[in-house]
Parts: C-alpha cells; sequence; structure tokens
C-alpha cells in the first residue's frame, strides 16, 4: 500500500459554518494516525484538527490544498469507537463534531494547555559504596549514629525515590560523594491519594445477590449489547453486586465503566473498588484538578487503568473492549447535560454499549418510569433485589401533615413528631440525617410594606439570601451584593425572610439541640476541592450527630449509625411545573429514607402540605410498583413521555424585541415545516420562557411535543432544519430533547 498523501481533518472550531471534513496535504516523511491533533492553516489562523481518515489521493485541486503544519500528537488521542459516538452526538443533538470530538478529552490539552508533571528523583549510582555508608552509619558498639542518613540509605536501596520524600542534607552528601545520582521523572498527580481503605475482605453475597451477579455476568460473556435495570431496595447491597460483576467482567479480559450521578459518592465508592482492585481504577469528575483529569485519562488511554468511576463526563473516557457500564442511581437529574450539547449520560452508554458490545445495567431503588416500562415491556432485562441485605427491614415512615402543626401553633422547621425522635435519637448516641433542597438562608426577601421581592438585576429570579456572608446571592448567575434591610422600592427599613434554607435549617436544629454537633453538605460547604470526601469521612467517624444537606445527602451515601432520617418539604418538587415532579418526589423521599436503618432499624418522618399525594402516600408504603402503576396510567392519559417526546428552542440575547422576533418567525417557520406532521403534534407553544432573563440574556422558547411514532425522527429533523434557517440572525438558539428544566 501506498503512503498517504492527503488527510481529512475537521477544524477544531466549533461553529456550524466550518462544521465539515477539509482535505489538507501531509509534508513528505510526516507521520500521522487517524485519531491525532494536527496544527493546520485556515483562513489567517493556525489551528488544531483532528484527523478523521488517511488517503492517497483528493477530489479537489492539489495546488490548491495547504499542507498540515505540525502533528501535535504522536499517538491517536481517541479511537475509532469514540468517533463514532462523536458522530451520533451530531445526529442525536445537532452538535458539530469538532464540539462532540472535544468531549472525548480534557478540556485543557486544547491548545496544549497542560504537560506532564516531572520531579526531582534520587537513584543510588553505586551499591557496593551505599553498603559502605550504611556501615558507617554505625558506632563500633552498633548504635546508629547518623539516623536520617541510614533512613535515606534504606528507602534507596528499595528503588528510586521523590527527593521531596527524602532528607535533604542526606541526599546531598550522597549525590556530592558519588553515592546516588538524580534525574526528572514523570509523577502521576493521582486523586484521592489519601484515601485509605479498609483492608480487602471477601464478599460473600447473599442469595439475591448470587442471583444478579450471575444474571449480569451472563450477558456480559454473551457480548450481545443488552441493557439490565437492576431494581435493588435501598441497602440491598448494589455496591457488592458492582463489585463482583466488574471482577468477572475483569477476568474476561474487558474493561468496565461506573458512573454515579454526584461527585460527593465518588471517595466513597472509590475507597470500596481500591479495596479489590488496587491502581486498575481510574476516577473522573469535575472536582479533579486539570492535572488530575489529564493523567487518569492518559492512564485509561494507555490501559494502565481497566475500571473507570466517574460522573456524568466519563461516560466519555477512552476504555478499549469495553465490556461493562452501570450507572448507579440512574434515574437522577445530574446525569442530563443542562450545556450545549444537551446529553443525557445513560444514552450516551446506550449507544457505547451498541458499538462495543457491552452490557449497560441502569441501577436504582427508584427507576425512571420510562425505563421500568421498558423493563415490563421486555425490551430491558429486569433483575430485582427486593430485600436488604442481613435481614434489615426497610425504615418505618411516618408522614406529618404539616398543615395540623400550623393550626397547633407550631411555626417551626421541625414538626412535634420529628423534634422527639430527633430527641430519643441523639439520647441513643445515634445520627440524624435531615434532607432540605434548598440551600442558603432564606430563598427571598420580601418588603412588608409594598411587597417588593428583591430580585437579581441580571437574572428574571428571586435573590437567595445567605447570612454567612450576609449577601444576597443569584443562584443562576453567581452574583451577589450585601445585604441591607431597607427595601430599595420604599424605603421601609425592615425586610422580610421568606422560605428556609440549609443555612437556616442548621442555625435552627442548633438552637434547639445545642449539645448536638452539625455538619451540612450542600453547594456552599463542598465548594473546596476534597469537601465532599471531608464532610463525608466526619459524618461517619461520629464527629458529628447531625448532618444537614441538599440532594447530595440523598444519593447512595452509607452511614452505619444513622437510624432516623428526615424529609423537611416532601412537596417542594409538586409545585415546580416538571412533568417529573410525581416520580422525583417519590424518588427523593424513598432516596433519603434509605440512608436510614443501614446496620440498626430505622425510621424517616416526612413533613408535607399535602399527605394525601399519591407519590408521597407509595413512597411511605416503599411501595414502587403501587407508584409506577399510578404514574404510568396519568402520563398515558396526559401524553406525557414516555408516550411522546418534547423538544426545546430557547432563544437568547441581549436586544428583548429581537428575541421574540426571531422565536416568532422560527414558529411560523416550523408551522410550514411540520405542516405534514399535523396529527402526531400535541402540544406547540412559543412564547417568553418562564425565566424571562438570565445573566443578562433575554429568553423565549418553543416547547414542541409529538406522539411517539415512526414519524418522530422526521419531526426532529424538521426542527433541526428550522433551527439552521434561523441562525445567524444576532439570537442565539439552544436546541434540547426532552429537557428536564423547561424554565
Amino acid at each position: 500500500m501506498r503512503e498517504p498523501k492527503y488527510a481529512e481533518i475537521i477544524v477544531d472550531i466549533a461553529h456550524s459554518n466550518v462544521d465539515k471534513i477539509f482535505d489538507y496535504a501531509l509534508p513528505e516523511g510526516m507521520k500521522v494516525l487517524p485519531g491525532c491533533r494536527v496544527e493546520v492553516p485556515f483562513g489567517s489562523m493556525r489551528v488544531e484538527g483532528f484527523v478523521l481518515s488517511l488517503k492517497e489521493d483528493t477530489g479537489w485541486d492539489r495546488e490548491k490544498i495547504r499542507p498540515v503544519l505540525r502533528v501535535v500528537d504522536g499517538e491517536p488521542i481517541f479511537t475509532e469507537e469514540q468517533r463514532k459516538l462523536a458522530a451520533y452526538m451530531v445526529a442525536q443533538y445537532h452538535t458539530t463534531l469538532a464540539f462532540a470530538l472535544r468531549l472525548m478529552f480534557p478540556a485543557k490539552m486544547r491548545g496544549e494547555r497542560i504537560r506532564e508533571k516531572t520531579v526531582r528523583v534520587i537513584f543510588l549510582k553505586d551499591v557496593a559504596r551505599a553498603e559502605k555508608e550504611i556501615a558507617a552509619c554505625y558506632t563500633k558498639e552498633g548504635k546508629v549514629r547518623a539516623k536520617n542518613r541510614l533512613h535515606t540509605l534504606q528507602e534507596l536501596k528499595k528503588g528510586e525515590c521523590p527527593a521531596a520524600v527524602l532528607d535533604g542534607p542526606s541526599v546531598r552528601y550522597l549525590l556530592k560523594e558519588g553515592v546516588a545520582g538524580e534525574k526528572q521523572a514523570e509523577a502521576l498527580r493521582r486523586p484521592y491519594e489519601d484515601v485509605r481503605p479498609a483492608p480487602r475482605e471477601e464478599i460473600q453475597l447473599s442469595g439475591q445477590q448470587r442471583a444478579a451477579v450471575e444474571s449480569i455476568v451472563a450477558r456480559v460473556r454473551e457480548k450481545k449489547r443488552k441493557t439490565v435495570l437492576l431494581h435493588g431496595v435501598t441497602g440491598s447491597g448494589k455496591t457488592e453486586v458492582y463489585i463482583e460483576c466488574v471482577r468477572q467482567t475483569l477476568a474476561l479480559s474487558r474493561t468496565a465503566l461506573i458512573l454515579v450521578p454526584e461527585i460527593s459518592l465518588a471517595p466513597q465508592l472509590f475507597s470500596e473498588f481500591t479495596r479489590h482492585f488496587g491502581d486498575q481504577i481510574a476516577v473522573f469528575h469535575s472536582g479533579l484538578s486539570d492535572g488530575e483529569k489529564y493523567d487518569e485519562w492518559r492512564r485509561v488511554k494507555s490501559g494502565q487503568a481497566r475500571i473507570v468511576m466517574g460522573a456524568r463526563s466519563a461516560v466519555f473516557l477512552p476504555l478499549e473492549n469495553l465490556g461493562l457500564i452501570i450507572i448507579d442511581e440512574e434515574h437522577e437529574t445530574s446525569y442530563k447535560a443542562e450545556n450545549h450539547p444537551p446529553y443525557h449520560a445513560a444514552e450516551i452508554a446506550r449507544m457505547r454499549s451498541h458499538l462495543s458490545g457491552a452490557t449497560l445495567v441502569l441501577a436504582s431503588a427508584t427507576p425512571l418510569v420510562e425505563d421500568y416500562m421498558k423493563a415490563k415491556l421486555g425490551i430491558y432485562d429486569l433483575v430485582r433485589m427486593p430485600e436488604r441485605v442481613r435481614g434489615l427491614l426497610l425504615p418505618s415512615m411516618q408522614i406529618v401533615d404539616m398543615k395540623k402543626e400550623f393550626l397547633r401553633g407550631n411555626r417551626s422547621l421541625l414538626s412535634g413528631p420529628l423534634y422527639r425522635a430527633m430527641e430519643e435519637t441523639l439520647a441513643r448516641g445515634e445520627q440524624a440525617l435531615v434532607f432540605l433542597n434548598r440551600r442558603g438562608y432564606a430563598s427571598s426577601v420580601v418588603c412588608p410594606t409594598c411587597g417588593h421581592v428583591r430580585m437579581c438585576a441580571h437574572c428574571d429570579v428571586p435573590l437567595k439570601y445567605h447570612k454567612a456572608e450576609n449577601r444576597l446571592v443569584c443562584h443562576y448567575c453567581g452574583r451577589s451584593l450585601p445585604f441591607s434591610k431597607t427595601c430599595p422600592e420604599c424605603g421601609e427599613p425592615f425586610s422580610k425572610l421568606a422560605g428556609t434554607g440549609t443555612e437556616q435549617a442548621e442555625e435552627q436544629i442548633r438552637k434547639f439541640f445545642p449539645g448536638a454537633r452539625t455538619l451540612r453538605m450542600d453547594f456552599d460547604t463542598t465548594r473546596k476541592k476534597d469537601a465532599h470526601q471531608q464532610i463525608y469521612h466526619a459524618f461517619k467517624n461520629h464527629e458529628a450527630d447531625i448532618l444537614i444537606g441538599t440532594q447530595m445527602i440523598a444519593r447512595g451515601l452509607d452511614f452505619d449509625d444513622v437510624t432516623l432520617a428526615a424529609v423537611i418539604a416532601a412537596d417542594g418538587l409538586l409545585t415546580s411545573g416538571d412533568y417529573r415532579a410525581e416520580e422525583r418526589t417519590f424518588s427523593m423521599i424513598e432516596q433519603v429514607g434509605g440512608r436510614a436503618g443501614r446496620k440498626k432499624p430505622g425510621r424517616v418522618i416526612v413533613q408535607t402540605y399535602n399527605p394525601e399525594h399519591y407519590a408521597i402516600q407509595f413512597a411511605a408504603r416503599h411501595d414502587y410498583e403501587g407508584f409506577y402503576n399510578q404514574e404510568i396510567v396519568f402520563r398515558k392519559a396526559a401524553m406525557k413521555p414516555p408516550f411522546s417526546r418534547v423538544f426545546r428552542l430557547v432563544f437568547t440575547g441581549k436586544n428583548e424585541e429581537k428575541v421574540e422576533k426571531v422565536c416568532r418567525e422560527t414558529e411560523n417557520c416550523l408551522k410550514d415545516m411540520l405542516n405534514p406532521y399535523k396529527s402526531a403534534i400535541i402540544l406547540f407553544i412559543a412564547k417568553e420562557a418562564p425565566v424571562a432573563k438570565l445573566d443578562g440574556n433575554f429568553r423565549w422558547h418553543i416547547l414542541l411535543k409529538v406522539s411517539h411514532t415512526k414519524q418522530t425522527a422526521e419531526i426532529q429533523q424538521a426542527v433541526f432544519a428550522a433551527w439552521e434557517r434561523m441562525r445567524n440572525k444576532g439570537v442565539t438558539i439552544g436546541f434540547d430533547v426532552d429537557p428536564y428544566d423547561v424554565n
């Protein structure tokens, strides 16, 4: 075969105007492979590009074809499977190929903004001299007289060591005498290096755990691209099932990927897996430093790490010969990306399963309604784990009607039953977990005279009060300003704080129980690196009696001494307007409740103003099947997903009139294009978005709900076509399929 002379390249510019393949000439002697990055001339610029393929000839005028300037990577940074995955994302989310390919490697690799880390390493150069030096460290009586030098020599006898961990004066002496040498060596930046897992113990599986493992591993062996829904109640031992399935997958010479919904879960699960798999596991999520991401990516790419654990973005890592993908807590909304492209990690995992022949396991105590329906229909294989391990029962649930508490004169955060339960729990030396899905001190600041609500100047949302900083903060754009009690509208010198957040909840609980030690886990307390890990271990080690937090504490955390879990405002989601509100409410109560009673009998107290709601009632009985049967009837009657698909176009810009104008023009364009599909369209609205202004940009949106038919894909392409037609009009247009947030 003749040497290729041309490369098909996609330039790394994420704009649809240049989202096409360009031919470039390869200078004589230049070696490059598909999947590598190169630097090419593009217009008057020098830009990076991705090599998609090589060829011997071109259909273009050879005189006009420009040459590749240099090769950035000595070896491919993405695989053929990843290239196909990127192509799938282009078709599914209408993104550019360059943007999709960027997801396959750490962002700081673009523009070569990150490098390998090297450290100064000391090694023995003259072993015979080293032995003499060791002998010289002792007196005639055999006593040590040069302790530091002796320790340094003993360490170097074991092998080369980073200079930073050795005694400086001893190192300088040994280098001067020619006993030791020095060099620069690469040092991988490893996350959670301070995690010290407990000694490995053989896993003793229960009967239902063994059955689950056998069922899943049988599908891994078959390589039939199966999706398994693992429906296991909280505390049923799903982690042990994951570990055993991964062990057997590795034994089949295949690799494994485990996704978790929240980085707060990563250290806990990472520690468990490290006990069994050591350095074979890599971890990847947004909480890592850029250097850690880069080095973990390299460990996966080289095959050093055969197991990947991480949050949503880990689904793109270059695992070869993938055999098993596990999505833990598959019901969680955090698997859906908020920014462009708005991918769902489970959808990407399904495509990876299809491309690699891997088995995909969706695991949850409260599966998504659409996934459970697929399992019922036989599209997915259903594996059940209905019992907790070690014979423990699910915690008892008590619903407290807060309307009755209010009539009794109780205006506090804690109902009478919850106060008494916390008192009893603390008296026994046990721990309590309190869930409230609102961070900050107060949800809004209201003037009692004129009714003015302090709003963000850049967003159409109320500012939240944060007492620790004494500032009003926007939870959308992040801007803040000092808090003043004086109303900016009428000058009233007093403002009312409305709505309780986790900061205020912690303050009130401390007043109720002054002797109790509290910890809080929310976005505000976990900003720093490793903060999740520190709070988790502090509570695990009984350094606090009560853990207060947002949804971070509802996801998979396992504490032996938590015997009480409380949901403060169980109906908070029911008024959100989200069609998944009932499902999310059921899931939230069941998941929070599942943190209690892992080793001892537990109880859960659910505070609500809507105690008869079916989601709350079924959750109180731990009855997922009953909830599903009710919810699926309502979804079908209202033609909500999974019986329909929802497409959303969001129009944003600085000029309010222009944003509305482009939205209306797109609406008219779509009406014409969708005319042949009128029978499939259930809902078509174009209006100002519920959050009409965000970060200084005005917002309108189009919502399109269509029934699930063979025409759905054609309708999606029509929406894409309308989007393309309306581009470049000074307004940004975003697209989402089955959005989780329609604000």
